[in-house]
């Protein structure tokens, strides 16, 4: 199972930035209002309100957010880079100066490596080709020289790019480096393994031995299912280019991700009291088994987030507190080998026969972002059904939310806005346009409900 969004929150207040220089690497638990640290990361979990109208409960928000700690002057060097440019070179890339902008930005990733940084590059179409192999960046003068020799031509046989991106970190892939492949592709996988299903296991499998993926669709015409598929898979980024002029902006921003790697694997689990019954979950990647729910996070660098909700409802029953009504555990490894932390967080519902203390607890920054979050989670499965064909079904979809959040008795500027983009997207789905502005219509919907776990 997955789906996923995301949203905007608070920065943290520079008595958290303390906190973190001083708490140790190891397995910590500090409670404080829904608030802990464990070394390099701050665990915030929070209902939309804490207490339930116990005769006749409604659905309820639990809000779990991971945030990094910020780099500071303190923060250690950086760990030496493990690196795989994995190209698309299929004879599409030739259009719009697509390969010329990855070229460009490959080469101002070069740039910035160090001579302890290891580089490969590979390119595929019809077949792959090691243009590269692994080599320290004492050579990067002629990576530069490779990476303007790559020529456009052939299909798109990714698959086989993205085993022997792997192939050549694998040799060299260590605890005590950041080893990830960096997949780009302007197209659809036409030739060798296509299947979806599978590339997935592989880049889990990977990702399991210590080797992450990120990956990027360059213009209209790739598969965004399938890379946001390898992306949640091998606990990468995903990422959408529009335009090819901003590949290089876009590689950049993936490459300050990586050297500033404060957390690896992690995970969040979430049980929830047996009368607590999952409707929902807005999380990337997730499964489910009776009230647990396992997130895989992937990785964090300084200052990034994670956030998700689930939507539950709690069965009736007699007023008092369940102090036991949801633990959230969550685990992560430190980049360098350095050790792994664990923390548990315990927080409870207040079962009450008034209405208005109900109402009087609210809180309303998380109940905005689960508004956001439903949005944009009906957007993603209206999106899904146009592409089915199943156009009415899109309609369904997009008028049954946007009459819950029109209902709203706060209708902040954020929940307006949400508002504003499902009848814009609603009417782009019923009117005549080109296809190409469809297209990025739709890539665009499904980006940012990926991206909103990162808000």
């Amino acid at each position: 199972m997955r789906k996923s969004i995301r949203t905007p929150i608070k920065k943290t207040t520079r008595s958290c930035h303390l906190l973190w220089r001083v708490v140790l690497l190891v397995s910590v638990s500090l409670l404080l209002a829904g608030t802990a640290w464990a070394g390099p990361l701050q665990l915030q979990t929070t209902f939309d309100n804490n207490t339930v109208y116990s005769e006749q409960p409604a659905p309820h928000y639990l809000e779990v957010l991971v945030i990094a700690a910020p780099a500071t002057g303190a923060v250690k060097r950086r760990l030496p880079l493990n690196l795989a440019l994995v190209i698309d070179t299929s004879g599409s890339m030739r259009d719009e100066n697509k390969l010329t902008s990855v070229q460009q930005a490959a080469i101002a990733l070069v740039n910035r490596l160090q001579p302890e940084d290891r580089l490969a590059i590979v390119s595929y179409n019809n077949e792959a080709k090691v243009v590269l192999p692994s080599s320290p960046m004492k050579m990067e003068q002629e990576a530069r020289w490779l990476i303007q020799s790559l020529r456009a031509d052939g299909g798109t046989n990714l698959g086989a790019g993205l085993i022997e991106g792997y192939h050549q970190l694998r040799e060299f892939a260590s605890p005590r480096s950041i080893n990830r492949v960096l997949l780009l592709s302007d197209g659809k996988a036409n030739v060798g393994i296509t299947s979806s299903a599978e590339l997935s296991r592989m880049a889990l499998q990977e990702a399991d031995a210590g080797i992450s993926l990120s990956t990027f669709g360059v213009g209209l015409d790739f598969n965004e299912d399938l890379m946001a598929a390898l992306s949640e898979s091998g606990r990468g980024m995903y990422y959408f280019i529009d335009r090819p002029e901003s590949m290089e902006t876009i590689l950049a921003k993936e490459f300050n991700s990586v050297e500033s790697l404060m957390a690896a694997d992690i995970q969040v689990t979430i049980t929830l009291a047996p009368d607590l019954h999952i409707e929902r979950v807005f999380a990337n990647s997730y499964q489910v088994n009776g009230n647990t729910i396992s997130v895989r996070f992937g990785d964090l660098s300084a200052g990034e987030r994670r956030r998700m909700q689930v939507r539950f409802l709690p069965s009736p029953r007699s007023q008092g507190t369940a102090n036991n009504a949801a633990k959230v555990e969550m685990s992560y490894r430190t980049p360098g080998g350095e050790g792994s932390g664990t923390l548990t967080q315990g927080i409870g519902l207040a079962y009450v026969k008034s209405p208005q203390a109900i109402a009087g607890n609210l809180d309303k920054e998380v109940a905005e972002r689960s508004a956001v979050f439903e949005a944009n989670f009906a957007r993603m499965e209206a999106a899904q059904a146009y592409d089915r064909g199943e156009k009415k079904r899109a309609a369904s979809i997009l008028n049954t939310v946007k009459k819950k959040l029109e209902g709203l008795t706060s209708s902040s500027r954020r929940v307006q806005q949400e508002v504003t983009e499902m009848e814009e997207y609603q009417q782009g789905l019923e009117q005549a346009m080109p296809a190409s502005k469809r297209a990025m219509m739709q890539k665009q919907v499904k980006y940012k409900g990926q991206a909103l776990e990162g808000c």
